[in-house]
């Protein structure tokens, strides 16, 4: 459980009402976008809540970020307070000695994570691109960061797209793109190359489709500091605001934004919710190593919470990765698990879908 964000604060933030009574209240405010919709999130609860989904069979406790729908249900009980941030941009508090629907309007998923095709694991010899990645970046002077090869010397740098190429050389392995290189430009597709000078082993061994990268446009930028801002008016703690800003940054195909600031956020916040998002981002991108760090350290910390759903959803992402990395035996083993975990909550949903991931994988 998050805390840091106390009852009655409400009263003075001008897009939230005051909690009266077992009532979720709340005044939205402007909504967002549709193109900026985010999922509907539990980022903050005090006392003892719980939830049930419109698949399970009972109650649960709650969890920090997790993602609600139309048709779930909340429960608080005395001297207890959840906040929702509502998929189009208002938030909820809900008071004590409330149960009832979860207040908010239809909101999309948080990004999927369908079984990704099969690739080989990078291997650790070679400089492979970290970031940026298969995304669109919001700056035009993003950081450049690749694979720490042992031993390594010194590493040549690339940035190709849109005109002359740019190169540097640096015994760092990660660089900002400087003020003097190049301008990037809208629209144009990039891509970061680096090659580790003593081995002369490249980035571009991983032959992997749309590795690349591009600058969202003047438009897209404004539309998404209009949505940050948002956010931030919310008047959250900071933990939350975070969190839902690596939200809005992924829907938004800004995978390395992301990313960082949900690297940032773990090192502070011990929340599975945290670490697995960061892992879904991962595996999107193909790192999958990355990813399966991530959703072993989501595990361990569900499993400690006593948190069903959130052991359920780390153990899909493990058997995502090893699909994805072709180790059928970890994937089955991962799934059966997640799909067992399914069972327990009573989503059938979900226990047919995972079931239709094990017919693949067998």
């Amino acid at each position: 459980m998050i805390k840091g964000l106390p009852a009655m604060l409400a009263i003075s933030l001008l897009l939230l009402g005051s909690i009266i009574g077992c009532a979720p209240s709340g005044q939205p405010s402007t909504p967002l976008p549709a193109t900026t919709l985010l999922p509907n999130l539990l980022v903050h609860f005090e006392g003892e809540v719980q939830v049930r989904k419109a698949n399970w069979t009972a109650y649960l406790p709650a969890s920090f970020g997790m993602e609600l729908r139309r048709g779930d249900l909340i429960w608080t009980g005395q001297q207890s307070n959840a906040t929702i941030s509502c998929s189009d941009g208002s938030v909820v508090i809900i008071g004590s000695d409330y149960e009832g629907p979860i207040p908010c309007p239809w909101a999309r998923s948080a990004w999927p994570t369908p079984i990704p095709p099969p690739r080989k694991e990078q291997p650790s010899a070679i400089p492979f691109i970290i970031s940026p990645r298969m995304t669109k970046v919001a700056t035009p002077n993003p950081l450049l960061k690749w694979n720490l090869v042992s031993g390594a010397t010194k590493y040549t740098v690339i940035v190709r797209g849109g005109g002359p190429e740019w190169r540097t050389d640096t015994v760092a392995s990660e660089i900002v793109y400087p003020n003097d290189a190049p301008p990037l430009r809208p629209g144009i597709a990039y891509k970061l190359v680096v090659i580790e000078q003593s081995s002369q082993r490249s980035s571009e061994e991983e032959q992997l489709p749309g590795l690349g990268f591009s600058l969202l446009t003047p438009e897209e930028t404004q539309a998404m500091h209009k949505a940050e801002a948002k956010i931030r008016a919310l008047g959250l703690a900071e933990a939350p605001t975070r969190f839902l800003i690596a939200n809005l940054y992924a829907t938004q195909g800004l995978n390395a934004e992301a990313i960082e600031q949900l690297e940032d956020l773990s090192n502070t916040l011990e929340e599975p919710a945290v670490v697995r998002s960061l892992g879904d981002l991962y595996l999107k991108i193909g790192l999958s190593r990355l990813a399966e760090e991530c959703y072993l350290q989501a595990l361990e910390l569900s499993r400690r919470a006593n948190d069903v759903e959130g052991q359920a959803l780390a153990q899909n992402g493990l058997g995502l990765v090893y699909a994805g990395l072709g180790n059928k035996d970890y994937a089955i083993q991962h799934s059966q698990s997640a799909m067992e975990l399914y069972q327990k909550l009573g989503d059938a949903q979900m226990v047919k879908q995972i079931q239709e991931q094990l017919a693949e994988l067998r």
